[in-house]
């Protein structure tokens, strides 16, 4: 691999990981300060918006980034194509939101926090396909940089107008001022940089080329953002605001370690798909790893937090989102599976398997909004955390059912590295609980921070000579 696309991948992973820093400091902040029904409001506003700017897209930045690499010299011809598409795409989109937000009878408040989102949706994808441009060129500088700035200048805004007492739409102003300063930089850096410009023109020959192409990414893309949001919009008509609010302070919290698979999955994919056509034996033994990278990162992580679940929530939220705290405790459970989701998921869409994936996040979406319409009218947040659990053991499990027919893995290889890894989990999880019951939840944190690493050597989990081939894969 070159040194352009190592430094790529470095920059994109530590850009990502500030970006989810700095946005769950900030969402902390905001739920203190605005309450719970303040919280489910702007929580919603944001996953609404979130789920229609799907449909601006429709996978045709992925396609863009894939054709346009192949020839550079039609890059301009490529963007304009994609940016005139775009645009009727996103007058659809936004209608339909509209009339989405008004039929379902919400608040005035509340739809025109959705109105105003739904124009950073627009922003969003804007940059969204003008980065894709860099990145076909293999320029991802001022991307990397840019999901720290945007991040950066919402939670600056927002902090200032929740300390200056605004209304709550101001927070989602935040996030359009950052979008729209994040789409002119974009902007100005194609045309600075590469002489490329935003200006749509039509051209039906390649328009009807991406979209043929796009057809899977968009299906793809579409049912996992409607898997991903589809439970606030349904607690909000079943159980209220106040259930969002009580719903976002899990979901934010468990979203937030997700860059751990997704670095993982960078420096993996491509081997996948390498190895498919070259390698077997090599693939198999790829897999078997990485489902142990992510199982050795989930499995801590989930001990700890559903120990801690009550004390962490009152030290960061205070006791008014108690009620926060048995959704946490199953959601940090179910981010097992879901870590376990990402390497099978790779290893699927990489070994021409990708209709398989596409199969199991469409029947996962049916089954995960089919719970959620029966368990959350009795059971509000608690209901909706139970049908993401069921969900994500779902997409793992099916998904994994596909593994043999790419690989012959060994399963045995697998149990008893899951075994020992839970043990190493359990004797951390035990320490914490005890510590924790004498001493401050910061301390029975840093306690399990300490014997984790010395369980996973001594289980044998971990050996010298694997700590080296882990850095070199991820230095690759």
């Amino acid at each position: 691999m070159t040194a352009s696309i190592a430094k790529n991948t470095a920059l994109m992973t530590v850009a990502s990981i500030a970006q989810r820093i700095i946005s769950f400091a900030y969402f902390t902040i905001v739920a203190r300060m605005i309450g719970v029904q303040g919280t489910g409001k702007y929580f919603l506003a944001l996953s609404f918006s979130t789920l229609f700017v799907i449909f601006v897209d429709l996978g045709l930045t992925n396609v863009l980034v894939r054709e346009a690499a192949k020839a550079k010299d039609r890059m301009q011809e490529y963007l304009s194509a994609v940016f005139a598409l775009k645009i009727g795409l996103g007058v659809i989109s936004y209608a339909g939101m509209f009339f989405a937000a008004n039929a379902l009878g919400y608040e005035s408040e509340l739809r025109h926090m959705i109105y105003l989102s739904g124009v950073t949706m627009l922003f969003d994808s804007l940059h969204l396909t003008m980065y894709g441009a860099l990145r076909a060129i293999g320029d991802l500088r001022f991307e990397a940089g840019s999901i720290i700035a945007s991040q950066t200048i919402t939670m600056t805004l927002g902090t200032m107008f929740l300390f200056l007492g605004y209304p709550i739409i101001f927070l989602i102003l935040a996030f359009t001022i950052a979008s729209a300063c994040n789409a002119v930089f974009a902007a100005t850096m194609l045309w600075k940089k590469h002489r490329l410009f935003l200006l749509p023109k039509w051209n039906t020959g390649i328009i009807r080329g991406i979209a043929s192409i796009a057809v899977p990414f968009a299906i793809a893309a579409v049912l996992a953002r409607i898997y991903s949001y589809a439970d606030s919009i349904l607690l909000s008509k079943l159980a209220g605001q106040e259930a969002v609010g009580w719903y976002s302070i899990p979901y934010k919290m468990t979203f937030a370690f997700q860059f751990i698979p997704l670095a993982l999955v960078a420096a993996v994919y491509p081997r996948f798909s390498e190895y498919f056509a070259a390698n077997k034996e090599r693939l198999a033994k790829l897999f078997e790893q990485s489902m142990v990278y992510v199982l050795l990162a989930a499995l801590p992580i989930a001990a700890g937090i559903g120990i801690l679940a009550k004390d962490i929530v009152v030290l960061l939220y205070t006791d008014v989102y108690l009620p926060s705290v048995v959704p946490l405790q199953i959601l940090i459970v179910s981010l097992i599976f879901a870590f376990a989701s990402f390497p099978i998921g790779a290893l699927l869409n990489a070994c021409d398997k990708q209709k398989y994936q596409t199969a199991i996040v469409a029947t996962v979406l049916f089954v995960n909004v089919g719970l959620n319409i029966i368990l959350i009218p009795a059971h509000g947040a608690v209901g909706a955390a139970v049908a993401a659990l069921v969900g994500n053991i779902l997409l793992a499990g099916l998904g994994f059912c596909v593994v043999p027919s790419i690989t012959p893995i060994s399963h045995a290889r697998l149990a008893s590295m899951g075994g020992r890894l839970l043990l190493a989990a359990g004797v951390m999880g035990l320490v914490v609980w005890q510590v924790n019951a004498t001493t401050h939840v910061l301390v029975a944190i840093a306690a399990g921070a300490a014997i984790y690493p010395t369980m996973l050597f001594w289980t044998r989990v971990i050996t010298v000579q694997e700590m080296r081939e882990a850095w070199a894969l991820v230095k690759r």
